[in-house]
């Protein structure tokens, strides 16, 4: 049976991964509220087809690198 030390410890490891995690969640949240902001300043300006299809892309990829972190 595992000490009420080593216990704490193991507890202590997973805050660790936890706040871990999160940080990395919420650098994907960033960068997709970054895009999204991108987004309506373009359409905003009226952009072009280029710039609109830009946007697309760089809203794919972050959706990707998100589902990346999650799973």
């Amino acid at each position: 049976m595992p000490t009420l030390q080593e216990l704490s410890a193991k507890v202590d490891e997973l805050q660790t991964s936890l706040d871990a995690e999160q940080t990395a969640i919420q650098a994907a949240i960033d960068g997709l509220n970054a895009v999204i902001a991108d987004l309506q300043s373009q359409v905003a300006a009226g952009g072009t087809d280029a710039d609109r299809q830009a946007v697309v892309d760089k809203i794919t990829a972050v959706k990707t690198d998100l589902e990346g972190t999650i799973a």
